[in-house]
């Protein structure tokens, strides 16, 4: 009778926890951004489509004809990584689950990355708004955010974010439409230990590693489909044995990339802290 190398069992457990660990706690951007996956090469591209416009025919004439733009912009891809060596002998002087500390560890170290790596595209932004102010504790600066984004057309078909800083965060607490459910519902958020907010048409969610201006934090207001993220291979681990170390090599690897596609639907705003 065959029985399974308990060695693959290991593996396999470890890289299905990994990986769950990974898609859970591991980035809160990654779902709110346009993805694309199965890329193959060292870049790919996301295509900005132009707006179509209707006018008039006379009888019998031919119907308006137009060429609508076509802008490709280029997402270059990064192969990142990340790894942990567990020596033998150590294993023997520990009483903690090492598989499952190590799991968690390497996933919020990729999940950091990946927010970094979306966060630099966002970053390029040159739709910045008009001004910095803290504290955010009146409606004025979030409905500056909301009227700008719907003069630039942008939908509002519930695609939209606004990831902010703690602080800011904070701050919106006392806004009594946004903090008290008789205004607006809350709503689990797409990683675990935060609740969402669903107000004036975005989804608003805090984030403690956005980029600076100087010591000040920045917000970003977007549409999903404004900012790309892509993908050649998607988070990976495993565990290889090394016997020159005699320790048990414990790594994670991505290929992926992030873009601006249309800085139109992103806004920054820089935060000022107190």
């Amino acid at each position: 009778m065959a029985f399974p190398d308990i060695d693959d069992a290991f593996v396999k457990q470890f890289e299905s926890e990994a990986h769950i660990e990974y898609q859970q706690m591991g980035s809160k951007m990654r779902n709110t951004v346009r993805t694309k996956a199965g890329v193959t090469g060292e870049s790919t591209t996301f295509q900005v489509i132009g707006n179509a416009v209707a006018g008039t025919k006379s009888r019998n004439g031919d119907i308006p004809v137009q060429d609508v733009s076509h802008a490709p912009v280029e997402c270059t891809m990064q192969d990142r990584y990340a790894g942990i060596y567990v020596d033998d002998l150590d294993e023997l002087k520990i009483q903690h689950d090492e598989r499952g500390a190590q799991a968690s560890n390497l996933a919020a170290a990729m999940g950091r990355d990946t927010d970094d790596i979306i966060h630099t595209a966002m970053d390029a932004s040159a739709n910045a708004s008009n001004g910095t102010e803290s504290p955010w504790t009146a409606a004025a600066a979030p409905i500056a955010i909301m009227e700008a984004m719907g003069n630039a057309s942008i939908p509002f078909d519930g695609k939209l974010y606004a990831c902010v800083p703690w602080e800011a965060w904070g701050d919106l607490m006392d806004i009594d439409e946004f903090s008290n459910a008789d205004y607006v519902a809350s709503e689990k958020l797409w990683f675990q230990g935060v609740t969402a907010k669903q107000w004036l048409g975005f989804h608003w969610f805090p984030h403690e590693n956005l980029p600076k201006s100087g010591t000040d934090p920045k917000a970003f207001f977007y549409h999903m489909s404004s900012v790309g993220h892509a993908l050649g291979k998607d988070f990976m681990s495993r565990i290889d044995y090394v016997p020159t170390k005699a320790s048990n090599l414990i790594q994670a690897c991505m290929s992926h990339g992030s873009v601006l596609i249309d800085d139109t639907g992103c806004i920054e705003k820089v935060y000022n802290l107190p």
